[in-house]
Order: structure tokens, then sequence, then C-alpha cells
């Protein structure tokens, strides 16, 4: 039975994340983090109130989590695209250093800092795993349209981070397979502004769930590291 962290739990993704797991046989317990307070509904759900971006907060929720035991999996639903005065660059001209540093707490430390806590809770894990969601524009290698600077660097060097913790703790005795993962175009707080201009598909957060965790129970060690897409694709760097 498995024990999972998801992280960013009372976003779209997170809380679909979150339903689907507490209805499946194979898992015991979701220890759902979300900033601010939520009442459990589910005798698997326990809410963890934390503000990711507040270090002794993410200690203090990874230390109840350890008096508890080992975990299996670790979840990270977390990200920021726009709020009231925060929107996506189209150019260079559209630049400002607050923003871009706000993208990159965000997307990228805050989220390999929540890694950093969890990772002695892998220890004694037959098989673990730790899924960051990332997003097919933070590729280098597949950027032809440009702008969105800030988030695209950011989720850009989370999936170097990523690419760093997998190595590094590949040397554990049960090393956890760790990737970075694109969820899809989803309709959430999110996304909303922008899925009405996409071409390709839009799905649901709890479509979106369902694809991830398929691809999440196929992992293999010779995963780690990897940047995938929903469909369990490699996506170029």
């Amino acid at each position: 039975m498995k024990r999972i962290i998801v992280a960013g739990a009372g976003g779209g993704i997170g809380l679909a994340l979150t339903a689907a797991l507490s209805d499946r046989p194979d898992v015991a317990q979701v220890y759902a983090l979300h900033r601010h307070p939520v009442s459990s509904t589910h005798p698997k759900v326990e809410w963890l109130q934390a503000d990711l971006s507040d270090a002794p907060e993410v200690e203090a929720a990874a230390a109840h989590i350890r008096a508890s035991g080992r975990i299996d999996g670790l979840i990270i639903a977390t990200g920021l695209l726009h709020e009231a005065d925060l929107s996506p660059e189209k150019s260079l001209t559209d630049l400002d250093s607050t923003q871009l540093l706000k993208l990159y707490e965000i997307n990228a430390v805050t989220p390999l800092m929540l890694l950093k806590a969890c990772r002695d809770l892998f220890s004694d894990t037959p098989a673990p795993f730790a899924c960051l969601l990332s997003a097919q524009v933070g590729s280098i290698g597949d950027n032809r349209l440009g702008g969105w600077y800030g988030y695209r660097m950011a989720k850009a060097a989370l999936n170097m981070g990523v690419k760093c913790a997998a190595i590094e703790l590949a040397r554990l005795p049960t090393p956890p397979v760790i990737v970075a993962m694109h969820p899809g175009t989803t309709t959430t707080a999110l996304s909303y502004r922008f899925v009405k201009r996409r071409k390709q598909p839009v799905s649901t957060p709890q479509h979106a769930a369902k694809r991830l965790l398929a691809v999440i129970d196929n992992l293999k060690p010779e995963d780690t590291g990897a940047f995938l897409n929903y469909d369990g694709a490699v996506l170029p760097w």
C-alpha cells in the first residue's frame, strides 16, 4: 500500500490527483499540501497547511510525514504563469526583474526545496518516485515562438534541477525515479486565459490526472532524470 505526497493539492491538477489517488485500492495515504487550511473529506487524505515558499513550513510538513514513516511517491503540482499584476511577456520590452525572480522562485526554487526536504523520506521504499510538473514551453529545443520569458526560463531551470537531483539520488541504496513531466494544456486557473487560443486538445484536470498517473505507474529506473510528456514520450530539453 502506497503513501504519496501531493504538493499544490489545492490547484486544479493537484486536487484532481489527490482525488484520483485517494480512490485507488493500492494507496493507503495521501498527504495533501496546500497553502490554505483545508478539512479532509476523505479518510485516506490528510491535508497539511504549508506555504511551500516558506522553508520552516516545508520542513515542518516533512517532519510530520516523517514521523509516520516512509513515503512511496512525491508529486509536485505547483506553478505560476500569471496573476493580477503579472502576465506572460510578449517581448524583451515587457521584462521586469521582480516578475522574473518571482516566476523563478515559484516555478523552480520552491519545488526543488520541497524535494530537498523530502529526500530522506524515500529511505526503505521499494520503488520510490518523484514527479515534478514542468511545462513543454520550458523546452529550449522545442521553443519556436519565443515570448513568455519568465515562465519558460523558470521551467527550463526546474528541468535542470530535476536532472541534477536524479543524478545525485541515483547513489542511494534504493534510488527514486525522478522526472519532470508536462501535464498538457488543462482547464485550470493557471491556463484558463490561454486555452481558447490553443490548437491542441485541452483536457480537464481529471483527465490530466489520469494520464499523469498512468505514466507514473509505468516509470522504470532508467527513466530517472527524464523530461516526459503526458503520454510518456520524451520531450527535448
